[in-house]
């Protein structure tokens, strides 16, 4: 067995680094490692190349140091509470539909496609526009597309190839605190937008998520976008 795991056990448990120090290092693995887990298990690689291992730690770290965070409070909670299907259609046309640009200064497309992220038909998970697929949670969370595509520089890019063809997907992410009582819930955003012909971006679909752990699946097998 290599002989460095058994050397950073004895960093993170043997007074060798201080505390703080200590719990930064291991928060990072941590989610270092649960990223190298599901690339291992999703690329079906029982060894992966010592870049594919460091690429992991480094989108671990940006999670930490430069992720983008926001209160839902405002213009950017106005749906929380009932939002029903035919509010939400409305809410969508009026005021998230439209170009946007991003904080790369490219333009993206959200038309009335994207209307279909509303909807989540539970036995495929596809997106098929049927009011019982209707999800609330994404109604109230609509303000929350525009603002996030504008402002976050969480960027992260997959490039896959898909049925022979090439396809570049961007994860516009944001950690969002939601303010409740006792405590605030925290709840992990992810925009998707598609890149198609001539480099043009069009948005795809929006969803929210509440365990960490999901949203390490979502981003496993990205890069961050400089």
């Amino acid at each position: 067995m290599d002989r460095s795991i058994d050397q950073l056990k004895r960093f993170l448990g043997w007074g060798f680094l201080s505390r703080p120090n200590a719990e930064r290092i291991a928060r990072v693995f941590c989610d270092a490692a649960k990223i190298v887990y599901e690339r291992q298990k999703r690329m079906n690689k029982p060894q992966l190349k010592i870049k594919e291992v460091s690429s992991a730690l480094t989108l671990a770290e940006t999670l930490h140091s430069d992720a983008f965070r926001f209160v839902a409070e405002g213009v950017l909670a106005e749906n929380f509470g009932k939002c029903p299907e035919a509010e939400a259609l409305r809410y969508y046309e009026t005021r998230v539909m439209g170009d946007v640009k991003d904080g790369h200064g490219r333009t993206i497309l959200i038309d009335e496609d994207g209307m279909a992220s509303l909807y989540k038909e539970p036995e495929s998970g596809r997106h098929v526009m049927a009011s019982a697929n209707y999800e609330e949670g994404r109604g109230k969370r609509l303000p929350w597309i525009r603002h996030t595509l504008e402002k976050s520089n969480a960027v992260y890019v997959i490039e896959e190839t898909v049925q022979g063809i090439f396809r570049r997907t961007y994860l516009y992410s944001a950690i969002v605190s939601i303010p409740l009582e006792p405590k605030p819930q925290t709840s992990y955003y992810v925009v998707v937008v598609r890149e198609g012909k001539n480099h043009s971006l069009k948005f795809v679909t929006a969803y929210s998520m509440f365990k960490r752990n999901r949203f390490l699946t979502i981003i496993a097998l990205s890069g961050r976008y400089e």
